[in-house]
């Protein structure tokens, strides 16, 4: 039911949802990335990015390109325009476009969705981008990421040039690129061209600048809400013109999850010892109840400590923090990720992306945003593949619970049960397994996934588990094991990760910091 009271919160939308982008294969690049930008007196950026994109050997449609369009910072709202002008080839020729709007991006997906590529292939997008030049000290000041820190593949090679209009020369030129997690500042200062190698992943380039006195007479400013385009206008048309589409858009929805609910009011539903055994906690906690969120990836995170990939050690917090309570925690890779699922391994190396041993606390969080989105994308993908939910059919079935989904759902909801009981109502499952420290570690991660973890925990009071969970967990001497402490600080933590990546610094000064940039991938 609360699938139906999101949906019914949400009329105003109409019934179209952006195609997910994949995750990432192991030997996608970027070759080369040359951004070409001439900030005009009209405050405007004509940017020509030349991208040549190595797929490497795994088939996909294209790519895309996120623009950012909203910023925000601790203070202010910042709206910028973007327009998609034309992407061509190495060839010259032009490349097919679908463009959107994304959580506050401008997205331009690039390539045939009826038509897949590997090998290398050349991009060269155009773009504008309106307004871009604040006010500093009292003077017109550029802060711009020429490739932004959303790209989720390495770029082997970056160059950038930014100039103005009719031979103006900007003052006070800084570049910065981020090396590993510390923001550097590069040389040669004040020169308007700039190129660099090897940045990894989620890595950028940012360029500030103080321009002539005068050589724009508008400025971007904060919470001045951006014009309303020509398809913007189109759109309040078509939502006073036509009411009853959001009527449609609510009834479509309803009808969706009434067929899942009758689906499942079909099953029995009986007592199950242990979970599925063709499925991850991840995709347990999804197809209970048609969604992931964090709990679904802490709930991974926890199986890869109980299967012997990582070691969590928990942290008592210092400082002021530590005034107040609360626990940091350090992961240890202890073996790689052989054995993992693509989803999984994916999650595993962005973890350790900087080593085998990382804090929480210290996570690459625009890198953690981007994985959890992909993680929670592939999980509803497995489902599907497993024939759980429908990949064809209309909108009342395409990607809704299917007959097969609906049976495994019964499997799962029996093993929630039995997590979820009572001390009082076991003496009804008579043949349940002993409850032994083994079998806490080892049905944990469902339990997180299943949000059933204090119930679980709490079967087995009295009994020390610690010989079960001392080879992946090392608490605090002075606090005893306590699962329902340890998913809810996990949970917090990368909860964090993920709305933390929608806040920017405007004030210039280091990477990913200016206004510009975003990033992209694969699809």
């Amino acid at each position: 039911m609360k699938k139906l009271v999101l949906f019914l919160g949400i009329l105003g939308l109409t019934f179209v949802s952006a195609q997910p982008v994949q995750a990432v294969s192991a030997d996608e690049k970027i070759k080369s990335f040359d951004s070409k930008v001439l900030i005009t007196k009209d405050n405007t950026a004509r940017v020509s990015e030349t991208i040549v994109y190595d797929f490497g050997s795994t088939s996909h449609h294209g790519i895309y390109r996120d623009i950012p369009i909203d910023y925000y910072d601790k203070a202010n709202t910042y709206y910028l325009t973007s327009k998609y002008l034309v992407t061509t080839d190495g060839d010259g020729q032009e490349i097919q476009a679908e463009v959107s709007e994304v959580d506050g991006n401008q997205r331009i997906r690039l390539g045939d969705p009826d038509r897949t590529i590997t090998g290398v292939h050349t991009y060269k997008i155009s773009y504008t981008l309106h307004p871009i030049v604040t006010k500093k000290d009292g003077k017109p000041f550029l802060n711009l990421d020429v490739i932004g820190e959303g790209w989720q593949v390495p770029i082997e090679k970056a160059s950038a040039t930014v100039s103005l209009e009719l031979g103006s020369q900007m003052s006070n030129i800084a570049w910065f690129t981020t090396v590993g997690r510390t923001q550097v500042q590069q040389e040669p200062v004040n020169s308007s061209s700039f190129s660099v190698e090897g940045l990894g992943p989620y890595k950028g380039m940012t360029i500030n600048a103080t321009l002539p006195d005068g050589y724009v007479s508008k400025y971007l400013v904060p919470n001045q809400k951006r014009p309303m385009s020509a398809g913007d206008i189109a759109l309040v048309a078509l939502f006073l013109a036509v009411p009853l589409i959001c009527g449609a858009v609510a009834l479509v929805f309803f009808l969706r999850w009434w067929k899942a609910k009758q689906k499942r009011k079909k099953q029995t539903v009986v007592a199950q010892y242990d979970p599925p055994t063709d499925l991850t906690p991840a995709e347990i906690g999804h197809l209970e109840d048609d969604s992931s969120d964090m709990a679904e990836v802490t709930a991974t995170i926890i199986s890869f400590a109980v299967r012997g990939y990582l070691k969590i050690t928990q942290n008592k917090k210092t400082g002021i923090g530590g005034i107040f309570g609360g626990n940091d925690y350090t992961l240890v890779a202890l073996k790689p990720s052989e054995g993992l699922s693509q989803s999984e391994a994916g999650l595993f190396g962005t973890l350790f992306s900087s080593g085998s041993t990382v804090k929480l606390d210290d996570l690459d969080k625009s890198a953690m945003a981007s994985e959890i989105t992909s993680f929670k994308s592939a999980t509803k993908k497995s489902l599907e593949n497993k024939g759980f939910y429908a990949k064809d059919g209309g909108v009342l079935d395409k990607g809704n619970l299917t007959d097969l989904g609906a049976r495994h759902w019964a499997l799962v909801d029996g093993f929630k049960l039995f997590l979820n009981v009572v001390e009082k109502d076991r003496l009804k499952f008579t043949d349940a397994p002993e409850k032994t420290p083994e079998r806490f570690s080892k049905l944990l991660p469902y339990a997180v996934a299943l949000g059933v973890e204090q119930q679980w925990a709490k079967q087995f009071e009295g009994i020390d588990v610690t010989q079960s969970t001392n080879g992946w967990y090392n608490g605090n001497n002075m606090v005893a094991f306590s699962a329902a402490s340890l998913t809810s600080d996990l949970n917090s933590g990368f909860s964090s990760a993920v709305a933390s990546n929608s806040s920017v610094s405007s004030s210039g000064g280091s990477s990913g910091g200016g206004f510009g940039g975003g990033g992209g991938g694969s699809w």
